[in-house]
């Protein structure tokens, strides 16, 4: 408050503190002010508020600090803190998790394309449903950890899914039987 503030030329984030710090405060002022300019003098063609530029990049800001944190030494089981080497495996594994359930949504939206095959009009049949489906629709019980708040999915079994469970499960297991389908 009583320093010279930010340097635009070097911004840098306390990242310890969330973005309503005068500090981060400044950041943003400083970055919404350079996004106006860029809209004026580039003649975006869609203008928005200041208020929706400021959601946006407090949005943004609150993602980066998510990230940070993530990287930060975590207390261990046994009292002590992560070494470098730990963090990077916890992470590595963290984004290996994220990877794996991508190529699974992947999977489910890629399905067999052989003209050729016998089963094509099943396959493309089950393509249908899982595009009607759409990501909702798609099982998650995988569960995430943003902001020190773990947000715990719990699947809940819809009736009409309890149809449809056995073909999507052919969907994920054939990737294991048959690798170039997908």
């Amino acid at each position: 408050e009583d320093g010279p503030g930010p340097d635009y030329q070097k911004l840098a984030f306390d990242l310890a503190n969330g973005s309503k710090t005068p500090w981060n405060a400044r950041i943003l002022d400083l970055l919404l002010e350079d996004l106006k300019e860029r809209n004026e003098k580039e003649g975006w063609v869609v203008r928005r508020s200041d208020g929706y530029y400021r959601e946006i990049l407090e949005h943004r800001y609150k993602r980066l600090r998510t990230i940070w944190r993530e990287g930060q030494a975590k207390v261990t089981a046994k009292g002590t803190l992560e070494t470098g080497e730990e963090v990077e495996k916890r992470l590595v594994a963290q984004r290996d998790k994220t990877l794996k359930l991508v190529r699974q949504a992947t999977r489910r939206r890629n399905l067999k394309k052989d003209e050729t095959a016998e089963d094509l009009p099943t396959w493309q049949w089950l393509q249908r449903l899982v595009k009607t489906l759409g990501d909702d629709g798609m099982s998650s019980e995988e569960s995430d950890v943003e902001n020190d708040v773990e947000t715990v999915l719990r699947v809940k079994n819809m009736p009409w899914r309890r149809e449809v469970e056995r073909e999507l499960n052919i969907i994920d297991h054939q990737r294991v039987l048959d690798d170039d389908i997908f």
